[in-house]
């Protein structure tokens, strides 16, 4: 057995001498044992080439995907500071308005935040910061995009609207600051509103019902009265009805009075400015207690001066 062997013949097509080729059995054996290994292993590393092969195209699909992405973030992130850039202008010009309504004590304005108008194309322009040559967006990502740009594009039309009306806002306040400072919106007294405008029954006890031209503030007697804006004062002693009475004249129609005071501090024609102390608050005339009778006149007509007290 140990000298068997397979013999493989080759006959050419011409005439020429066959030939033999003597193969020993044991190598046949062999063959037939470590070909189908060869096979396997081949096959295997075929299917690790192709593993790996798809592995390296899905890394670098993974890659362009964050880098559209990252882009994208970076998009919405100038698209959002660029809202919150106008959001501090609006908040600046609020302030300003506050300042020139004289709301706001002006020592704590010192320091003006000047910022630049916007620039509509320059947030409209973000659209195109993406290259032309990245790989087309998928369904999905285009649906997404076009929610978020829409959602962008509202709050930015929004607030440049916004902006625009407060800052003409801004300007018309401006050129009307001399009529800001005339109205009457500081509080002349500190108390509490005991009787407000309208009709009332009567405080002294005859139940018969009366209109109430003004606003009571009720406080102790010599509590400081202050006007609410600068004036000129057009009457200051005693009348009918009201004891010790002081009567402002703010121009532009408008009128206050405070009546039922203690003592008066100012005189006619004399000029005031917001915040003065004109007189003290007190029981004069026809009063039922310690109170300051405060009542705004628009071209000699009570109104409810609520409507232009702007303070707490």
């Amino acid at each position: 057995m140990a000298n068997d062997f397979y013999t493989v013949m080759i006959i050419p097509s011409n005439a020429s001498k066959a030939r033999q080729i003597h193969v020993p059995a044991w190598a046949v054996r062999a063959g037939l044992v470590v070909l189908p290994i060869l096979v396997l292993i081949g096959i295997t590393l075929l299917m690790d080439y192709r593993f790996v092969a798809n592995q390296v195209f899905e890394n670098r699909e993974l890659q362009a995907e964050n880098r559209r992405l990252r882009q994208s973030v970076q998009l919405y992130q100038n698209r959002m500071d660029s809202l919150e850039a106008s959001i501090e202008r609006i908040e600046n010009f609020s302030a300003r308005l506050k300042m020139i309504t004289n709301l706001m004590d002006r020592d704590a304005l010192s320091k003006a935040i000047e910022l630049p108008l916007p620039n509509a194309s320059s947030v409209t322009s973000l659209n195109h910061e993406l290259g032309e040559n990245e790989k087309p967006l998928t369904r999905e990502e285009i649906e997404l995009r076009e929610s978020v740009d829409n959602h962008f594009e509202k709050l930015t039309t929004e607030s440049l609207t916004l902006e625009q009306s407060l800052h003409d806002l801004y300007e018309l306040l401006s050129d009307q600051k001399s009529f800001l400072n005339a109205l009457p919106t500081k509080k002349p007294a500190d108390g509490i509103f005991s009787s407000g405008f309208g009709v009332r029954v009567s405080p002294f006890g005859d139940g018969v019902e009366k209109m109430h031209e003004g606003l009571d503030i009720a406080n102790g007697t010599g509590t400081p009265i202050k006007a609410p804006a600068q004036a000129s004062v057009v009457f200051a002693g005693r009348k009918s009805g009201y004891g010790q009475i002081v009567i402002l004249d703010h121009g532009y129609g408008l009128e206050t009075w405070y009546g039922h005071t203690s003592k008066i501090l100012v005189k006619p024609g004399q000029l005031v400015h917001r915040g003065q102390t004109i007189a003290l608050i007190g029981n004069s005339g026809h009063s039922t207690g310690s109170h300051v009778h405060y009542e705004v006149r628009v071209h000699g007509i009570p109104v409810d001066p609520l409507n232009y007290i702007l303070e707490n």
